[in-house]
């Protein structure tokens, strides 16, 4: 008789300097491929490992969220250890749990916690894969101005990669959209209900080329409102960008 199915939820942080994104992809490296080759190894079968959602190639995470099924009978703290010992030094599980079958990684999600680092100081050896390295001559209150343009409910058609026939509904919601400032370093924090492919990216291009100068700030409501996929295409670096958080309905 066939054991029961369980549920795993997993987080997982990464440098994703060296990987082609989240998403498996014929002939390059990404995250989900190498967790999937350690699920199939362990099962002796094909698993299939579910992400809240992709990342882009070089983008990193501090709290990316996927699950899994198994009949294995390994408890939470040896599912942890069983991937940690196989996973390389920049990819690493920092929390496992079992959850119901209702659960979703992908569908489940209420809101995802983005930030961007720009870094303004001299470029370092050590920084120029973990930050966005720009000059130090960004108007930041005209980036502030602007960063208000995107806050609350909106049809992101044109800060977005995806078609309408693959996304027809391209209305998200952003929560929160602040600037920290730390040093030579500027922290962008962005929550929403969700995001779609390069939008968080062209967002903050947008946001960069308003700090420079190079767009005024109501070009960002203008573009916004017009829903024109062919008026805006600048696209931030994708070093700069971290998933930060992802969270699921009270018990998930």
């Amino acid at each position: 008789m066939a054991k029961p199915l369980k549920r795993v939820k997993c987080t997982v942080m990464y440098h994703g300097a060296h990987y082609n994104g989240w998403q498996v992809q014929n002939n390059v490296s990404s995250v989900q491929g190498l967790l999937e080759k350690i699920l199939e190894s362990m099962h002796k079968r094909d698993v299939q490992v579910v992400g809240s959602g992709r990342t882009d190639a070089k983008v990193h995470a501090l709290g990316q969220v996927f699950h899994f099924d198994t009949e294995l009978s390994l408890n939470e703290s040896e599912w942890m250890k069983a991937f940690n010992r196989q996973l390389p030094m920049d990819i690493k599980i920092i929390e496992v749990q079992f959850v119901n079958k209702q659960f979703h990684a992908r569908y489940s999600v209420v809101r995802k916690q983005y930030e961007y680092l720009i870094y303004q100081g001299e470029i370092q050896p050590f920084n120029y894969e973990t930050h966005a390295c720009i000059g130090p001559h960004l108007h930041r209150d005209n980036m502030r101005k602007a960063m208000s343009v995107f806050i609350g409910t909106h049809d992101f058609s044109a800060f977005c990669a995806n078609s309408f026939a693959e996304t027809p509904n391209q209305v998200r919601t952003i929560f929160r959209f602040e600037l920290f400032e730390e040093e030579d370093v500027l922290r962008f924090l962005i929550e929403g209900d969700g995001f779609m492919r390069h939008m968080i990216r062209m967002i903050m291009a947008c946001i960069i080329d308003i700090g420079k100068g190079k767009l005024k700030i109501s070009d960002a409501k203008k573009i916004l409102e017009s829903k024109d996929k062919t008026l805006y295409s600048g696209i931030a670096e994708p070093c700069g960008l971290y998933l930060t958080e992802v969270e699921y309905p009270e018990g998930s």
